[in-house]
C-alpha cells in the first residue's frame, strides 16, 4: 500500500513536470512572436513649454535616446576636405571611413578637394588652417561650421606660416570653428575623441542634453532644457534602427507656468499659481500628456490683473505640458514632471533579496527605506547605486513587502512560486527523476538548520556547524561591502551576518552571538578594527573617523537633509559638517565622538588658538556636536 502511494505520487509529479515543460515551450513561442515585431521610432509632435523643449514619440523595441537643444539649427551634411598640402594626414581614409557611419543616422557624408567652405559641417584635417577657410571665417561668407584639426597659430598659404589667426577672431567667428590641436595622424592615434559622435550630437553648440532608455512599446514624451527659443534634436539608437530627428524652430510663450514643486512622485501633489493681466476672450488652462489633452478648464475673460490657483495630482508618471491660451493663441506654458519609480526583485539568494530601485530610469543612490515583510516589524535598509539588499525569508506563494521611501508607502508583491525541483527537472530531464523525487519528499519533512560557525583554521564539515577560516571570514567581509556599494566604510554586525548567510550558509540563520564572537576574534587577531559596533579592515585609516563619517552620512539621509561630499566634509545648504582640522568656508559643525573628545581637542589648542575658536563659537560660525546629538541639529 505504501509503495503504491509513493508510485502514485511520483506519477503525479511527472505529469506536473510535463505540464510545466509545455507551459515553458508555449511561453517561449509567445516571446518569439513578440520579439519578431519590427523596431520602430517616430516623433509625432514637438513644442516648447517654458524653459523646456519637448517631443512626443511613438516607439517599439529597446534602445536609447539622446535629446539635445541648440540655439542654432543643427546640420546633417558633412564635407571632409582632402587637401594635398595637409600635414601628416596619411590616415585620411580612416577618418572618412569613421565618418561614413553617420550615414546610418541619415547624414550625408562626402569628400572634396574644392578650396571652399559652404553651409553644413566641414572637416578640415590639414594641420594648418587653409587661407580660404580663414577668409570664410573672417568675412562670414557662409554659416557653415568648420571642424579644424591643426594648430591655432599655423596658416597654410603657399607653404606654412606662423600666424595667431584664432586669437584674432571675434566671439561670433570662434563659435563657427571647432579646433583639435595636432595633426590628423596624431589625433587618430590619441583616440581621445570620437569625431563621428561629436558631429552626431553637434556637441560644440549643444545647450543641454538628456538621455532616456526605452523598452517595449508605447507613447512617451522626451524633454530637454533649452533657451526658450531654439531647436531640438533626438538621436535614437536601437539594436537594428538608428536615426536623427530635428525639430523646426521652437519658441516658448512669453509667460511661464511654474508648478510648485515642478517634479513630484505619483503620491505627491503640486500647485500652480499664475497671474493673467488681460486676455482676448475667455482663457483656458489645458493639461496635455503625450500629445493628448487630459484636462481642459475654462478660466474666464480677464480685463485686469487676475490670479489663478490650480492643484495637480497625477498617478501616472511622465511629462505634463501646461498651456494657457485665449483667442490669440498660447499666452503661457509650463511643465510638470511626475517621476517614475520602479522597485523590483532582481536577485534572491537564500534569505537575502536584492531589489532594484529606479527613479526615471536611473538608479536611486544615497537613500534609505523602511521595509517590512507581511506583519513583521519595519527595518531600515540603505539604497546605493540603485540596489537595496534586504534580509527576508520568503514563504511559498505571494509575499507582500511594504516599502516606505520618499515619504510614501509602496506595496510590492513578490511571487515565490518557482519550484527549484522543477527547475532541476527541466535542466536534467527524466533520468534524474527518481533522485529528485526522493529529495523532494525528504525536503517536505525536514527543516532548514540554523548554522553555527566554528572559527578556526580547520575546514572540516560538522553537522549544523561550518568551520570558518580567517581568510574566508575576511572574504565575506569584503564581499558584502562590495555588494552594498559601501566602499571602505565600516560594517555593522548585522551587515556581516548577511554576508555569512549569503556566501557560506546558503541563507540559513546564523546566531548573532556567534557572529559577534567571530568579529571579536578577528579584532583580537589584528585583522579588524572596531568602534561603536562598526568594523573595518586593519590599515584602512582611523577607525573612529571612518565610523563617524558613516554615521554622519546615515543621519543626513535619515533626516532628509540634502548634502554633497567634499573630501572629509558634508556640505548642506545651511552648514558644513566635518572633523577637527577641516577648513570651513561657511558655518562649520565639528563632529566629535563625545564630550570627552571635545575637551581633549580644546585642551590641545594653544591659548591663542583657543581664543580664536571661542570667538568663532560666540559668532555662531563654528560649533562642536557629539555624534549622538547630530539628529537634534538636523
Amino acid at each position: 500500500m505504501r509503495l503504491r502511494t509513493i508510485f502514485i505520487g511520483l506519477i503525479a509529479i511527472l505529469l506536473l513536470m510535463l505540464a510545466g515543460i509545455v507551459v515553458v515551450l508555449l511561453s517561449d513561442t509567445v516571446i518569439e512572436e513578440k520579439e519578431s515585431s519590427p523596431t520602430s521610432f517616430s516623433v509625432l509632435e514637438t513644442g516648447a513649454a517654458s524653459d523646456y523643449a519637448y517631443g512626443v514619440y511613438n516607439y517599439r523595441g529597446s534602445g536609447n535616446l539622446t535629446v539635445l537643444s541648440y540655439d542654432r539649427e543643427p546640420k546633417r551634411t558633412v564635407t571632409i576636405v582632402n587637401d594635398s598640402q595637409a600635414i601628416q594626414a596619411a590616415r585620411l581614409p580612416e577618418l572618412v571611413e569613421q565618418m561614413r557611419g553617420l550615414e546610418n543616422y541619415g547624414f550625408t557624408v562626402k569628400v572634396t578637394d574644392d578650396p571652399k567652405v559652404g553651409d553644413g559641417i566641414y572637416i578640415i584635417p590639414t594641420g594648418a588652417i587653409p587661407s580660404y577657410a580663414l577668409f570664410n571665417l573672417q568675412q562670414n561668407s557662409s554659416n557653415g561650421t568648420i571642424i579644424f584639426i591643426g594648430g591655432k597659430d599655423l596658416l597654410l598659404s603657399s607653404g606654412i606660416k606662423r600666424l595667431n589667426w584664432y586669437d584674432s577672431l571675434s566671439s561670433a567667428q570662434k563659435s563657427r570653428v571647432v579646433v583639435y590641436s595636432g595633426t590628423l595622424d596624431d589625433f587618430l592615434d590619441s583616440g581621445n575623441v570620437s569625431l563621428d559622435r561629436v558631429v552626431l550630437l553637434s556637441s560644440w553648440m549643444a545647450f543641454n542634453s538628456t538621455t532616456y532608455s526605452v523598452s517595449g512599446d508605447g507613447l512617451k514624451t522626451a524633454t530637454v532644457p533649452f533657451n526658450r527659443t531654439g531647436y531640438m534634436r533626438i538621436v535614437y539608437d536601437f539594436e537594428d534602427l538608428h536615426g536623427v530627428f530635428d525639430s523646426p524652430k521652437l519658441r516658448s510663450a512669453s509667460q511661464s507656468l511654474t508648478p510648485n514643486p515642478a517634479s513630484i512622485f505619483p503620491w505627491e501633489k503640486s500647485s500652480l499659481q499664475f497671474t493673467l493681466n488681460k486676455t482676448n476672450g475667455t482663457a483656458f488652462l489645458s493639461v496635455r500628456k503625450n500629445g493628448k489633452v487630459i484636462e481642459h478648464e475654462q478660466l474666464r475673460r480677464v480685463t485686469d490683473e487676475n490670479v489663478f490657483i490650480k492643484r495637480f495630482e497625477y498617478s501616472e508618471p511622465g511629462e505634463y505640458v501646461l498651456v494657457v491660451d485665449d483667442n490669440d493663441g498660447v499666452i503661457a506654458s509650463g511643465l510638470l514632471h511626475v517621476k517614475d519609480t520602479e522597485i523590483r526583485l532582481i536577485d534572491k539568494r537564500g534569505y537575502t533579496c536584492v531589489f532594484s530601485v529606479m527613479v526615471d530610469g536611473k538608479p536611486l543612490d544615497d537613500a534609505e527605506a523602511m521595509v517590512s515583510l507581511g506583519n513583521s516589524s519595519k527595518r531600515k535598509y540603505f539604497i546605493s547605486d540603485g540596489q537595496m539588499v534586504v534580509s527576508a525569508k520568503l514563504d511559498r506563494g505571494e509575499n507582500l513587502f511594504t516599502i516606505e521611501i520618499g515619504g510614501a508607502t509602496i506595496p510590492l508583491t513578490v511571487d515565490n512560486q518557482e519550484d527549484p525541483v522543477f527547475e532541476f527537472y527541466l535542466k536534467y530531464g527524466v533520468p534524474a527523476f527518481a533522485i529528485v523525487a526522493v529529495v523532494y519528499f525528504g525536503a517536505r519533512v525536514s527543516r532548514r538548520p540554523t548554522y553555527r560557525l566554528r572559527f578556526g583554521d580547520s575546514a572540516d564539515y560538522v553537522r549544523q556547524e561550518i568551520s570558518l577560516p580567517i581568510d574566508r571570514a575576511l572574504e565575506s567581509f569584503s564581499a558584502v561591502r562590495k555588494d552594498m556599494k559601501l566602499g571602505k566604510a565600516p560594517l555593522t554586525l548585522h551587515e556581516f551576518s548577511v554576508s555569512l548567510k549569503r556566501y557560506l550558509t546558503n541563507g540559513a540563520d546564523v546566531t548573532e552571538g556567534n557572529v559577534e564572537e567571530i568579529l571579536k576574534k578577528l579584532v583580537s587577531a589584528g585583522e579588524l578594527e572596531t568602534h561603536r559596533d562598526y568594523y573595518q579592515l586593519k590599515g584602512e585609516g582611523d577607525v573612529v573617523r571612518n565610523t563617524l563619517r558613516r554615521m554622519v552620512r546615515e543621519k543626513l539621509i535619515e533626516s532628509g537633509t540634502p548634502f554633497r561630499e567634499e573630501a572629509d566634509k558634508f556640505v548642506t545648504k545651511d552648514f558644513e559638517l566635518g572633523f577637527v582640522g577641516e577648513v570651513f568656508r561657511g558655518k562649520g559643525v565639528i563632529i566629535v565622538d563625545d564630550k570627552a573628545e571635545e575637551k581633549r581637542i580644546l585642551d590641545g589648542m594653544s591659548q591663542s588658538e583657543r581664543a580664536r575658536f571661542r570667538i568663532q563659537q560666540s559668532n555662531g560660525m563654528i560649533s562642536f556636536v557629539p555624534i549622538d546629538r547630530l539628529s537634534d541639529v538636523l
